[in-house]
């Protein structure tokens, strides 16, 4: 009978610490050491539309605190820390490093080549390798993308992407720093017309 219980007591006790599997912690970004109480969490299903995520993380940024995109997966949640600078910087969709999303589809050269899924790690090697010139050789000294979309994108499909970006960066088993900013698509001006000097006398 002892025996009997033992067992069955022994059964329990496996079951139950199966039952509380530790969750994995994967930071994304720059090395963050500042207090915890800097941090603030943020998750996609919060906002409306892209053009509240943006202003949110700028806020946050701009006030000192640190913006954390949080994904929650079973036993698995990763922190993204966007880079913000409070400062508009030179914007060039046309260049390395930019994707743009729409509609849950992310492409690249602004809008006309849709990224597929197992076209990532290519797009991640490549396009979103930060190189360096050391000597004479190009050397990657981090990975950087630029996710660009209008304001009243809706979020829906960001989640998605980051969660297979970040799952193709563990794959290369680097030390190198895995970078992510949000920008605003700039709509695009024409330059102005130059008058005829004729018309004008």
């Amino acid at each position: 009978m002892n025996l009997k219980f033992a067992k069955y007591l022994m059964t329990i006790m496996f079951l139950a610490s199966c039952g509380k599997q530790e969750t994995e912690i994967k930071d994304y970004g720059f090395l963050k050491n500042e207090k915890g109480s800097l941090k603030v969490s943020l998750e996609l299903s919060e906002f409306k539309n892209y053009g509240e995520l943006i202003d949110r993380i700028r806020e946050i940024t701009c006030n000192d605190s640190i913006p954390t995109i949080v994904i929650k997966e079973k036993n698995l949640t990763r922190n993204i820390y966007p880079i913000e600078h409070c400062e508009p910087m030179i914007f060039d969709p046309d260049g390395k490093h930019y994707i743009s999303f729409a509609k849950g589809k992310f492409y690249k050269d602004h809008f006309s080549k849709e990224i597929k899924t197992d076209s990532l790690d290519w797009t991640l090697k490549n396009d979103f390798a930060y190189f360096k010139v050391e000597g004479e050789t190009d050397v990657v000294k981090s990975y950087f993308t630029i996710i660009e979309s209008n304001r009243n994108e809706k979020v829906e499909g960001i989640e998605n992407f980051l969660t297979d970006l970040t799952q193709e960066y563990d794959k290369l088993k680097t030390e190198l720093e895995l970078n992510i900013s949000f920008w605003e698509v700039v709509p695009y001006s024409p330059p102005p017309e130059i008058e005829d000097d004729k018309k004008t006398e």
